[in-house]
């Protein structure tokens, strides 16, 4: 009995003394990570976010650590008035000189840097100082869209492998032409190309995904021990305590800079032994604190609020946001654009679209820009009656089912009324399967005609007006004084 006590003690002991020695000799590593910033420079209505938040509790993150890296999982672009100012020769890339002052180590492309045209999102990549990785998205010569597929970092003694991925379906989220000549790999069908590359020179791989929190979930099952952790974005997710698939840790901040994520490990022979992650709200930086991305920000953004200050009109009600829903203000939306362009008989928008919850009372023309902040262009096209009959239906199934956003269209009956012909009508007079109409709508839904219309649109041509011009031009119009 004695001896059997004195052999467990031993072993107990023995396992304290590896326990100790593992934890003493791991290195340790700080991870700071945001996605789907959405160009969200200055603090949203609750008082969190922003880019000078961000920079404060970076810097005290990072003081904190005896060694960090901080990572983007993409969607710096499209959201604010800040997306859509020109900055040396090209729209946005003013947020590529912000992240630079933030000292971003390593991006991944999120769909919305793709959503002016495929020369845009290679410039975005080319101008900025950070990597865009990019391990699944491919020019047609084999070559990498992004800087490259991985990146490997070292912070002492420990060497970080990073590899970006993109989401899949990225042709169905953005013009079709902007990513035409790009071959998109599968997520694993991409790992597999060069994880085992990766793993030979790192003691940690993190996967930098854009693809979604279901996507990285189901991703996780079908990889093994050699993937430590997926850095997520596009779902919008906040995760603030560790979550684990298949032993992989995931974790996403939510989105617009609400949070920065904390993530505290130490890795000793390729393993994770100590993980802690949390979400640190990005509250005000101090009155009197003072940086050069402050001065950046002032005098990049100025002269562009005080001229988007301007009053454009009064809403009667509020432009709720919906996706799924066809909405009072979206409906005046698709009535605006017919009443912009008469010589067209029908207008389809698409809710997706449209982005900031604009409430009833006066509304600006930065109020405009950040609801409708793409650049898409107006477009025409003709289809027949029985072509919109075809259309309602796949809306009617795409509000139920929500594999995408639903159209809004100055139709009447459109959002209620039964998919009979007799109920369907075109400037007051009942819908002609036989007859052809004129529809005026934008670029993104001709190029994504498949997936909102089930046609192909007939005579389609694009007259290079700004979606977002003519319904400034109608708010003026309609609803101001």
């Amino acid at each position: 009995m004695t001896r059997q006590l004195v052999i467990n003690t031993r072993f107990v002991f023995m396992a304290l003394f590896i326990l100790s020695y593992v934890v003493l000799n791991a290195a340790p590593l700080r991870i700071l990570h945001t996605n789907d910033s959405h160009a969200a420079y200055e603090p949203g209505r609750n008082g969190l976010g922003g880019y000078l938040a961000l920079e404060y509790h970076l810097n005290q993150a990072r003081g904190e650590a005896e060694a960090s890296l901080y990572l983007d999982a993409g969607d710096m672009q499209t959201g604010s008035i800040f997306s859509s100012m020109e900055y040396k020769g090209i729209k946005g890339a003013a947020i590529l000189e912000v992240f630079d002052m933030l000292n971003l180590d390593a991006a991944t492309l999120g769909n919305h840097e793709f959503d002016v045209s495929y020369n845009h999102a290679k410039a975005l990549v080319d101008k900025a100082s950070f990597p865009f990785l990019s391990a699944n998205i491919f020019e047609r010569d084999g070559s990498s869209f992004g800087r490259r597929e991985y990146e490997i970092f070292e912070r002492g003694e420990l060497r970080i492998g990073v590899i970006g991925l993109t989401i899949e379906s990225l042709p169905l989220r953005v013009k079709a032409e902007n990513v035409a000549n790009l071959d998109i790999l599968p997520y694993k069908d991409a790992l597999e190309r060069i994880l085992t590359e990766v793993d030979q020179k790192s003691d940690l791989i993190v996967l930098l995904s854009h693809d979604g929190f279901d996507a990285d979930s189901l991703l996780a099952t079908q990889l093994d021990h050699r993937v430590d952790m997926i850095i997520g974005g596009h779902s919008h997710i906040a995760i603030s305590e560790p979550y684990q698939v298949n032993g992989i840790y995931i974790l996403s901040t939510g989105s617009h800079l609400q949070a920065l994520g904390i993530a505290d490990l130490e890795v000793e022979n390729d393993q994770i032994v100590s993980f802690a992650s949390q979400l640190l709200p990005l509250i005000a930086a101090p009155v009197d604190y003072y940086s050069e991305l402050g001065d950046f920000l002032k005098l990049n953004i100025g002269d562009l609020e005080t001229r988007l200050a301007k009053l454009a009109g009064t809403l009667p009600y509020d432009f709720e946001v919906d996706k799924f829903r066809v909405t009072p203000g979206s409906q005046w939306i698709a009535d605006a654009l017919l009443a912009q362009y008469p010589s067209a008989e029908i207008s389809f928008i698409n809710n997706g679209g449209l982005r900031k919850h604009l409430p009833a009372g006066e509304v600006s023309l930065r109020d405009l820009h950040e609801y409708i902040p793409f650049g898409n262009t107006v477009a025409f096209f003709e289809c027949s009656g029985e072509d919109i009959l075809r259309a309602l239906a796949i809306n009617r199934q795409n509000a139920i089912d929500k594999p995408y956003d639903i159209m809004s269209s100055s139709i009447e009956g459109w959002a209620e009324a039964p998919l009979e012909i007799s109920l369907i009508r075109v400037n007051g007079q009942n819908l002609e399967l036989n007859r052809t109409y004129r529809v005026v709508s934008h670029d993104y839904i001709i190029s994504q005609w498949d997936k909102y219309l089930g046609f192909v649109p007939k005579n389609a041509w694009d007259s290079g007006d700004l979606f977002l011009d003519a319904i400034i031009n109608q708010v003026e119009l309609q609803l101001s004084d």
